[in-house]
């Protein structure tokens, strides 16, 4: 597609685009600008410009049905590990 840059600027693989001057770009080079910042550096040509229509979101209604039979969850009882043992001071022994 054709733009026109709003500003002068320098392209890596173009050089130097001044200001009001038409460029062609890929869908692929476009991609690599963040969408605001292309949109500050240029302008597209004609009215080829399809803007972005969001979403829009509508309330999705969802009905829950109840089971006849209440679940019933079983936890099974995990193993306990033993305590592990605290050492006590050694005795001291004395000399006579």
């Amino acid at each position: 597609m054709e733009y026109v840059a709003k500003v002068t600027l320098y392209h890596n693989t173009k050089g130097l685009i001044e200001e009001g001057t038409t460029v062609e770009f890929t869908k692929e080079e476009v991609a690599e600008y963040d969408k605001d910042y292309f949109k500050d550096l240029f302008e597209t040509v004609g009215a080829e410009e399809v803007a972005e229509v969001e979403p829009t979101e509508e309330p999705i209604e969802e009905t829950v049905e109840p089971t006849e039979e209440p679940i019933e969850e079983t936890v099974e009882p995990t193993e306990e590990k033993p305590k592990a043992k605290t050492k006590g001071k050694k005795a001291e022994e004395t000399a006579e």
